[in-house]
């Protein structure tokens, strides 16, 4: 018995190692961007009681990268008060294209994969593309590049 409880001991303070490790690695990493396919993005966007902001963006587009400081500070300021940010990449080489941008800025909140296919679906004519949606419903957009200072403008109105 006294074998067993010790052989219980051991084997959580391994596995409670190798938890705590894998959480201190991912203390300082960026999302992974994933593929999302068309039925999961717009469940995500048709959800009801819910006030989400999509922005798109490719990693070929400069003014998409300088804004993603910005919005990720944003996101957490506002996500504590009921704000959802997703991005949505619409690069034609996969995930992969945003994955070192991502990790170099440390982005908080979850990027998507896409691809060329956004760019006709969600009829984007600039990016990048901040589309502010409630309860499913498009209910603004706000085209190309903007400071901080309006882009927490909008946030605070649209959370309102």
């Amino acid at each position: 018995m006294r074998i067993i409880k010790q052989s219980l001991f051991i084997l959580t303070a391994v596995v409670g190692t190798i938890t705590t490790a894998g959480l201190i690695t991912q203390a300082g990493s960026s999302v992974t961007i994933e593929k999302i396919e068309e039925t999961a993005l717009d469940q995500l966007l048709q959800a009801k009681n819910n006030q989400l902001v999509v922005t798109f963006m490719a990693a070929w587009c400069g003014l998409c990268i300088d804004e993603l400081p910005i919005l990720n500070k944003l996101y957490r300021k506002y996500n504590k008060k009921g704000l959802k940010l997703i991005g949505i990449s619409i690069d034609i080489e996969g995930p992969g294209a945003m994955q070192p941008i991502a990790d170099k800025l440390k982005i908080d909140f979850p990027i998507y994969w896409y691809g060329e296919k956004g760019v006709k679906k969600f009829k984007l004519n600039a990016i990048p593309m901040l589309f502010f949606i409630k309860d499913g419903e498009v209910v603004d957009k706000l085209y190309g590049r903007h400071p901080e200072s309006s882009i927490n403008k909008r946030f605070r109105e649209f959370l309102k």
